[in-house]
């Protein structure tokens, strides 16, 4: 009896060592861990996730077009260190709201790149409050589209009327920016969904960027095909075709636009 004692004693202590020392190899693990990410997160990398769905507004104080616009900003869904909107443009009575991932506003952050960790700062400076704000397009003769603005107007298919310019996150095309063009007929947003406005296939496209040139004389967009910064392979001709119109029809009234179409391929 005495002697199965000891045994289950020996036992008993043989567990307890054991379990003693997962406890502490659990704690040991969980203290690399956190070593590790104060080794790879920044304090402002810190502010930024903190920051949580805090949000604060934009009005302008200039119409735009005509429009009185507002813009709701968060930290994007991509990357907290770009700010995200949802705009709203109001005329005449109407409204429509569009949302981009990158609100690249001079006025509260550099683009879609904030490699001063600008947006952190402005998301404490005015968390929760209304901000009003001069619009302004800035403009760099070494582009054909504005720079850092986070919306525009511009004539993108020939036709003498403006379309919606906005600014989106564009994957994989560094320091340059991305756009969704609109054609806003009686008030309502319709996006131009094929090339080389739109080629977001499953968001992965770059669609339509900075890259491209405008010719307005000849009525031409001239798209380095493919995009990116490496030495490109080609160059896309598109012109206004001469046998297809893009319709839109809104209250059962057809509207009529120029449609794009590739008219030349230039291999280098």
């Amino acid at each position: 009896m005495i002697e199965m004692r000891k045994v289950l004693y020996i036992i008993t202590i043989a567990l307890l060592v054991v379990a003693c020392g997962k406890r502490q190899k659990a704690v040991a693990d969980r203290q690399e861990q956190d070593t590790v990410m104060q080794d790879t997160v920044s304090d402002e990398e810190v502010d930024s996730y903190s920051i949580g769905n805090d949000s604060f507004t934009v009005v302008y104080r200039q119409p735009v077009k005509g429009y009185k616009v507002a813009a709701i900003l968060k930290p994007s869904n991509y990357d907290y260190f770009v700010s995200s909107a949802d705009i709203t443009f109001t005329k005449e009575g109407k409204s429509f709201t569009l949302h981009t991932e990158c609100f690249g506003d001079t006025v509260f952050c550099k683009g879609r790149y904030d490699n001063d960790h600008e947006n952190s700062k402005i998301f404490r400076k005015y968390r929760n409050k209304t901000v009003n704000a001069d619009y302004h397009v800035t403009i760099d003769n070494n582009r054909s589209m504005p720079y850092y603005t986070p919306f525009f107007f511009k004539d993108m298919d020939f036709d003498g009327k403006e379309e919606l310019v906005i600014v989106h996150y564009s994957w994989g095309v560094r320091f340059h920016d991305g756009y969704d063009i609109y054609r806003i007929v009686e008030g309502e947003p319709f996006l131009i969904d094929y090339p080389p406005y739109n080629d977001n296939v499953k968001f992965w496209g770059f669609g339509m960027t900075d890259y491209p040139e405008f010719d307005y004389k000849k009525k031409t967009i001239s798209c380095p095909s493919p995009e990116g910064e490496m030495t490109y392979g080609k160059r896309i001709i598109y012109g206004v075709s001469k046998k297809k119109k893009d319709i839109v029809v809104v209250n059962g009234r057809k509207h009529y636009f120029n449609h794009m179409v590739v008219i030349k391929e230039i291999e280098y």
